[in-house]
């Protein structure tokens, strides 16, 4: 009986060989593109005689993007450069400022300085032109030599001679004061006039008081308007006890008394 052909243990047909596996479709958007082979891509590639090789995937690189990436990175540090100039240069323009500002605020401090140190001097200037004004008006203040006095004679001609003052009848031990101020040139016993001061002012005017009872100064005293320099009394070619005053204008000749006194407003 015969049976059906058996396949089992047949051998193939010599001379036949497996086809070679094909390897990966490239699709057709890659074709056109640059290709370069990548290990991470590597398959296994059976060549004609059965051998396995490896072979690389192909990769596409896309420069256009790769260009752009760079651009916009490029851009990016182009900015933050400009943003960092910018400040830097906003920070030196507001140090120049408050330099500016600070000069400024020194400037005027110092003006107000000098203004208030001006105004100190002016006000220093104007108080010592007033303190010499008030001392001078004191230093070249007139008063009568003696106070509740009775005048008794007066300047002119009398018993044959001539009478060179004014006489204040008082009573003895009445103080002599300065007329103004002045200079001690005499204070002494001198004939008639018994006990006798003379003072030489500041204007060169010299008084003469006569029939003193006691002298308080002597020569090259300093006094001032009012000082006490003795007292009156009734010595010399007296009658009673009163002041003798004579006036003699810059140490000159003895003139009336009166007119004089009226002038300066003490009689």
């Amino acid at each position: 009986m015969s049976s059906s052909p058996s396949y089992q243990g047949r051998h193939r047909a010599p001379g036949r060989h497996r086809a070679p596996r094909r390897g990966p479709r490239i699709p057709a958007g890659l074709r056109g593109g640059f290709i370069l082979p990548t290990c991470a891509a590597a398959a296994l590639v059976v060549t004609t005689t059965g051998a396995t090789v490896a072979e690389s995937s192909p990769v596409h690189l896309d420069l256009a993007g790769t260009t752009a990436k760079t651009r916009a990175q490029s851009a990016a540090l182009a900015e933050f450069d400009r943003v960092e100039t910018t400040q830097q240069r906003e920070l030196q323009v507001t140090a120049a400022e408050t330099r500016v500002i600070e000069a400024q605020r020194i400037a005027r401090s110092a003006e107000r300085k000098a203004v208030a140190k001006k105004k100190a001097a002016k006000a220093a200037a104007a108080a010592a032109v007033a303190k010499a004004e008030a001392e001078r008006k004191n230093r070249e203040k007139w008063q009568l030599p003696i106070k509740g006095a009775t005048f008794t004679s007066g300047y002119g001609w009398r018993w044959g001679r001539m009478h060179q003052g004014n006489d204040f009848g008082t009573p003895v031990g009445t103080p002599l004061h300065s007329m103004s101020t002045g200079t001690i040139v005499f204070a002494g016993v001198e004939g008639g006039y018994g006990n006798k001061v003379e003072i030489e002012y500041w204007d060169g005017t010299v008084s003469v008081y006569g029939h003193m009872d006691s002298i308080g100064v002597q020569v090259g005293d300093k006094v001032a308007p009012g000082d006490i320099v003795g007292t009156s009394g009734n010595t010399g070619h007296s009658t009673g006890p009163h002041l003798h005053l004579e006036i003699h204008p810059n140490g000159g000749a003895a003139i009336d008394p009166a007119p004089w006194l009226e002038d300066r407003n003490l009689q």
